[in-house]
């Protein structure tokens, strides 16, 4: 198996990724019923970093980014979002926003020539925590998004997700994926005027209207899948009958999940008698965790459609699968960010990567039986 059995063309034209983390997990957390399911008891919060992404062509010096992380003035975003963080529904503290974080890496804003928005969306209170602050780059830097992205702003809108100064006097780049015959994975996807020095595609997932995954080749034959919020946590892509098959898991997991994943953590209730066989994870070839219904998956039987089509990604030994939230590659990437993840292949890091969230260390585990998390935050 290989990337072109994904239907990706070959070329030589590469990019390299560097990964930052817009926050410290331990302080950051939301219920994570609003986003997963089953959630097993003392699993109620869900703690997580939040990866955004610089995206560099070194031969033409093009810069663009992938997500732009959260802002520091949570106060200033949705009155929806405000609301939950009075409330301590949100807790998501910001030392340095993305633009900071740049800074200190040695980038400037004005080098940045287009920001890469995933999604916005007029659901609850979606994405806050993606769209950053726009206002704190110049007006050279395009603002790409996809078509079905709502562009409403406050004050004129006074429930909208933006503000105006996110789209003043900049030029708007939206993706219309319908009109592309490109097809990758399943998925349909682009090359845009904005991005096609990079041989950087870009495709449709369905957390959000107008939510978009990334696709960037850092080798000739090695890829990075960015895929945003398409699912949360990884076991709501793992494990797959295609994933054991080329990744198997190793013996000592195998064995070690029989005791530590607990069958009422992956939803089986705590009065049900009928099979008292632990876990077996060679066994289980479904993922753990599922969309939750009537959270912030606004179309909850389309997402996983689409996490299926990720699937076939994950499963790929030329891609790896990285979500804006997996805590899993935390001590993978990590712990220092910002981590470049060009050389992912040579280091091996999909072989550990693949099953780290059923090891009870990772801070990913979230299977096991504990006793009510106090919820402190």
């Amino acid at each position: 198996m290989s990337y072109i059995d994904l239907g990706i063309p070959p070329s030589n034209v590469t990019v390299s990724v560097t990964a930052f983390n817009a926050v410290d997990p331990r302080t950051v957390s939301v219920l994570a019923n609003t986003l997963m399911k089953p959630v097993g008891a003392g699993h109620e919060l869900f703690r997580f970093p939040i990866f955004t992404f610089l995206i560099t062509h070194a031969a033409s010096g093009r810069r663009v980014l992938f997500d732009l992380g959260v802002r520091k003035d949570l106060e200033n975003t949705a009155l929806a979002v405000a609301a939950d963080v009075r409330a301590g529904l949100i807790v998501m503290p910001v030392e340095c926003d993305f633009v900071e974080q740049l800074g200190d890496y040695g980038v400037e804003a004005g080098s940045i020539s287009a920001a890469i928005w995933r999604g916005v969306s007029p659901f609850f209170h979606a994405h806050f925590d993606h769209i950053g602050d726009v206002s704190k780059f110049p007006a050279s830097t395009d603002l790409v998004f996809g078509v079905g992205t709502p562009c409403e702003t406050r004050p004129s809108h006074p429930h909208a997700m933006l503000m105006e100064s996110d789209l003043a006097g900049r030029n708007l780049v939206p993706i219309a994926f319908d009109e592309s015959s490109l097809q990758i994975g399943g998925f349909k996807a682009t090359i845009t005027s904005a991005m096609e020095a990079f041989t950087f595609w870009t495709s449709l997932a369905y957390h959000l209207s107008g939510h978009m995954c990334a696709l960037t080749r850092v080798t000739p034959t090695s890829f990075l899948f960015l895929g945003g919020d398409a699912a949360h946590h990884v076991g709501m892509l793992r494990p797959t009958a295609a994933l054991h098959r080329a990744f198997p898991a190793p013996p000592a997991l195998l064995t070690s999940t029989k005791r530590s994943v607990a069958l009422t953590a992956i939803g089986r209730a705590s009065n049900d008698t009928t099979d008292a066989k632990p876990f077996d994870l060679a066994a289980r070839t479904t993922p753990i965790l599922d969309v939750a219904e009537g959270g912030y998956y606004e179309d909850a039987p389309t997402s996983r459609a689409s996490i299926d089509l990720i699937s076939a990604f994950d499963a790929n030994p030329d891609v790896l699968v990285v979500l804006a939230h997996d805590e899993s590659l935390l001590e993978i990437v990590g712990p220092a960010f910002p981590a470049k993840l060009d050389g992912w292949k040579e280091r091996g890091w999909k072989e550990r990567a693949v099953w780290a969230f059923l090891e009870e260390g990772n801070a990913a585990f979230r299977f096991g039986d504990k006793d009510e998390e106090e919820m402190e935050v």
